[in-house]
């Protein structure tokens, strides 16, 4: 099978930078920390909403493909890092809390989306590249969660079972999915997930 000309999911790394920066604000941080609820407020409204989802995906990606950052962005995510780590260790009970209340939510998230998948595959296809962004958050806060030593036995069923699901809509494809510039950051033996597609219907 031939990846499409035109990737299926774009990732802007300015942007990612700009967003990692935004969500770190020591200020902002906190506030959110702090709040209970999962998406956070930015005042620059044209990026994405606050979630530690969010943070950990773009340090993730940002740090994988660091080489094609210049040096202007390399320094704020170093920023960024510090102010991140900073506050994590300053408020770690309200962190470990959030991080809980966020895998809780996304999964429930991705589960309404296999959902409407399943009764609705025309249009699975078309949706499953923007959606699978829960999958790879998911994943990244699993890794944390475990990492924090607070990933319940529930949590982590839970996640089998959602992949399982993943598996019954979507196959496997022979390549990258997302924007093929960040392929580097999502290797396929663990970012499976960005590697299938559900089945092409026909009309």
């Amino acid at each position: 099978m031939v990846a499409p000309t035109k990737p299926l999911f774009d990732v802007d790394l300015n942007r990612d930078v700009r967003a990692l920066e935004a969500m770190t604000e020591a200020e902002t941080l906190k506030r959110y920390l702090y709040g209970t609820e999962v998406y956070g407020h930015l005042q620059d409204s044209s990026l994405p909403k606050l979630t530690l989802g969010g943070v950990l995906m773009r340090l993730h990606r940002l740090t994988a493909l660091w080489e094609r950052l210049t040096p202007a962005q390399q320094r704020t995510i170093q920023t960024a890092v510090q102010s991140f780590e900073a506050l994590r260790a300053e408020w770690a009970v309200h962190y470990e809390a959030k991080l809980l209340h966020e895998l809780k939510s996304r999964q429930t998230a991705l589960g309404q989306f296999l959902v409407e998948s399943e009764e609705t595959p025309r249009t699975a296809r078309e949706n499953y590249p923007s959606a699978i962004e829960k999958r790879v958050m998911l994943e990244l806060l699993q890794d944390e969660a475990e990492r924090l030593g607070v990933l319940d036995k529930d949590l982590k069923s839970s996640l089998t079972s959602l992949d399982n699901r993943i598996h019954r809509v979507a196959e496997k494809v022979d390549y990258f999915i997302w924007d093929s510039r960040v392929e580097g950051a999502y290797p396929r033996d663990k970012f499976w997930f960005l590697y299938l597609l559900p089945p092409q219907k026909k009309s």
